[in-house]
């Protein structure tokens, strides 16, 4: 009974090529075989595959395309910018991948979720917000105005003295 290998890197993770002739070298995975133990990398190990006419109208081609790295040649790129190992981190009741260097979550689905879960709380403060929202300046005059009604007969006819500077 052959134990099955344990795969700690996920299709569309950064990864960068820490050994062989592409040494160096970032891409983003577009397969994994769990089996041989080895991923695909977009535009890294590429090799030419020859492709033969089957008709007339088709043409025989030379097509480039990225080949199989064994996955203990690759390390996952965490958002500090650094290739790090996977760790496991409980978060609530999911379990997560995190950066062994920085404590970063490295699911994307997760840190959607979260993601979401802010703007969600934000959006909530912003609607309570513009219940509440100050009044423009024109209309905190047109409000003072017919808040504070004169009576036009006593304005009208109270001319009181203005000061003056001397006596």
């Amino acid at each position: 009974m052959e134990k099955a290998n344990k795969v700690r890197i996920k299709r569309g993770d950064t990864v960068v090529v820490i050994s062989g002739k592409d040494k160096g070298k970032k891409g983003k995975i577009l397969a994994v075989d769990v089996d041989n133990g080895t991923v695909v990398v977009d535009g890294v190990n590429m090799v030419t595959k020859h492709k033969k006419a089957r008709s007339a109208q088709q043409k025989s081609a030379r097509e480039k395309r990225p080949g199989n790295i064994h996955i203990s040649n690759v390390q996952i790129l965490c958002k500090c910018g650094k290739a790090t190992r996977v760790g496991y981190k409980f978060v609530g009741d999911k379990k997560v991948r995190v950066c062994a260097k920085c404590e970063e979550v490295l699911d994307k689905k997760f840190v959607k979720v979260k993601e979401k879960a802010k703007e969600e709380v934000v959006e909530e403060k912003k609607e309570e917000k513009t219940d509440k929202k100050p009044l423009q300046r024109r209309e905190v005059k047109a409000t003072a105005d017919t808040k504070i009604k004169k009576p036009e007969s006593v304005s009208k006819t109270m001319n009181l003295p203005r000061k003056t500077g001397g006596s």
